[in-house]
């Protein structure tokens, strides 16, 4: 009894580590984030995990000017982000997807979007997450990696 105990923790353990996750970065055609100058953050009423701040760093590193509040007479060069996300349970509560929308303020038109999605824990809980995406985000665009996480 005791052995298949450990075979079946053995499997969840390794379920758990080998979790499947996804990173997808789409950039419309002719498109750069390196175009835009300004970017307002919309968030959510609650902001669980702290992507604001992460958000508001990485446009930051990325050479981005981050406003306050919604633009009144936007330009060509000005930004809205929007971003999502949904929490999940395996063994603790994880950051378990998220999607950023990065939208022209002027038209309205989706600049780029970024999602990320994972079934377990593995990536740990948010860090390792963000960090993955905002460097598929920064490759698809020429930035470097990102400096936020080691």
């Amino acid at each position: 009894m005791l052995r298949v105990v450990w075979i079946w923790a053995s499997a969840a353990l390794l379920a758990l580590v080998t979790g499947c996750a996804s990173t997808q970065s789409q950039v419309s055609p002719g498109a750069n984030l390196k175009s835009y100058k300004q970017v307002f953050i919309e968030q959510p009423a609650e902001d669980k995990w702290a992507i604001y701040p992460a958000l508001f760093a990485e446009l930051t590193d990325m050479g981005m000017v981050v406003v306050g509040k919604p633009f009144s007479d936007p330009k060509e060069t000005d930004l809205i982000v929007k971003f999502s996300y949904e929490t999940g349970w395996d063994l603790t509560q994880y950051l378990h997807s998220f999607q950023f929308q990065f939208i022209e303020a002027q038209s309205g038109r989706i600049v780029a979007l970024q999602s990320f999605h994972s079934k377990g824990i593995w990536l740990g809980v948010r860090d390792g997450r963000l960090k993955a995406a905002f460097n598929e985000l920064r490759e698809k665009n020429g930035y470097p990696p990102t400096k936020q996480f080691p």
